[in-house]
């Protein structure tokens, strides 16, 4: 690794860490186009904190909140399509913090099997690590994957909760500063499980094996280790992890070309969208396309520097959360392309894909005004794109073309 980079981060570690405690901002909002004509937004219905979201093959939909509220439990809940609501009974729900992403099994049409993750409190015996570690009143929290069985008939109820995987180490952090990743994505050519295990607004331990911080993790369905994860045997590496140097990763999905996409802020400016390699190093926190809030710059990513450098790019910040790749027949000219949550610019960004001589490249082509901070978005059977708007509105919307 080059000095300069070394000598700079210790510069950058001076001048931004109190600023970098901050969850999920950026500069002001941004200028977006107005709302575009053609489509038609519906609201359905509303959560208190939702955050992710997916749709269960009878046409409900499974709904996970995160509380705002200090050391508040997760809640799951199911959505008829009218907008009714049901709370799943979660009497096996291990301690928790809040609820994050949520994920069927790929066949779960014959074993009813989803996949979530939660922030899981540690316990007072618990070791205390990360910047916030000497404030007494903080405890350690980390991330965690689990799977259930959602019985759908009747009052819907999860059984048979099972953790599977815990990201090392637990942080002590400031409540919601945690940045703690948590999406999950299934792969469509052999079935393991992607899981953004995020930075924890950590700087020390993104460029080390050591530790699950701000890497992207590859697990079997049942929680175990692909022999043939990158660092699998390298002495002193966590053989789950499959890349790292990654930042707060809110996004994670794969194309219909079977390509795995992740996206994730920056500190001020900075936020990307990048393909995810299997062994490769994305910088963080050594280089980046932003600004520590401190407003000192971070070395770019250069060519031959051993990271790899972003598809895409965002300064200002959109603060991206949520990624759906279209697929559907009712934006005809959407197909293929990325649809990204917004939370510092309110809406959806709208990224097309090429595919040239030298790879896949990426570009942003339109943003959709929706007037409130997009925490996650998903397409339904019919084609349709349903987002959820952050807490504190957490309306769910229903968008489909304007006829």
């Amino acid at each position: 690794m080059r000095p300069v980079f070394i000598a700079t981060l210790c510069s950058l570690l001076a001048c931004g860490v109190t600023a970098e405690l901050v969850p999920e901002r950026g500069p002001e909002p941004i200028q977006v186009p107005e709302v575009p004509s053609g489509y038609s937004v519906n609201h359905i219905t509303t959560f208190d904190a939702p955050w992710a979201m997916v749709f269960v093959p009878d046409g409900r939909l499974l709904v996970t909140e995160r509380s705002a509220a200090t050391n508040a439990p997760g809640r799951l809940t199911l959505v008829r399509p009218g907008g009714a609501t049901d709370a799943v009974l979660t009497a096996e729900l291990p301690p928790n913090i809040g609820l994050l992403d949520v994920l069927l099994h790929p066949d779960f049409a014959a074993n009813q099997r989803i996949y979530f993750t939660f922030m899981e409190p540690g316990g007072a015996d618990e070791p205390r690590v990360g910047r916030a570690k000497d404030i007494g009143t903080l405890a350690p929290a980390g991330l965690a994957v689990a799977y259930g069985t959602l019985k759908l008939t009747g009052v819907p109820k999860l059984e048979n909760v099972r953790v599977i995987w815990r990201q090392v180490p637990k942080i002590v952090s400031h409540p919601g500063s945690g940045e703690p990743g948590g999406r999950l994505a299934f792969s469509p050519e052999d079935g393991t499980l992607f899981v953004t295990a995020g930075s924890r607004q950590e700087f020390e331990g993104q460029q080390t094996l050591e530790n699950t911080l701000g890497k992207t993790i590859r697990l079997n369905a049942d929680g175990t280790v692909p022999a043939t994860n990158p660092f699998v045997g390298v002495h002193g590496a966590l053989p789950e992890i499959w890349a790292l140097g990654q930042r707060n990763q809110y996004g994670l999905a794969f194309d219909a070309s079977g390509q795995l996409w992740e996206h994730e802020m920056g500190p001020l400016g900075g936020d990307e969208l990048n393909l995810i390699s299997k062994g490769a190093n994305y910088g963080w926190p050594l280089v980046s396309h932003g600004s520590t809030y401190g407003g000192m710059k971070y070395p770019e990513p250069a060519p031959n520097d051993g990271f790899t450098d972003a598809a895409v790019w965002w300064t200002p910040v959109i603060a991206a959360a949520g990624l759906v790749f279209y697929s559907g027949d009712l934006f005809t000219s959407w197909k293929g392309d990325a649809l990204i949550g917004g939370l510092k610019s309110e809406g959806l960004v709208r990224v097309h894909f090429a595919t040239t001589p030298t790879g896949v490249t990426a570009t942003e082509v339109e943003r959709l005004n929706l007037g409130a901070r997009i925490r996650e978005v998903e397409e339904a059977n019919d084609g349709s794109i349903w987002v959820l708007e952050d807490a504190p509105t957490g309306r769910l919307l229903r968008m489909t073309p304007r006829e």
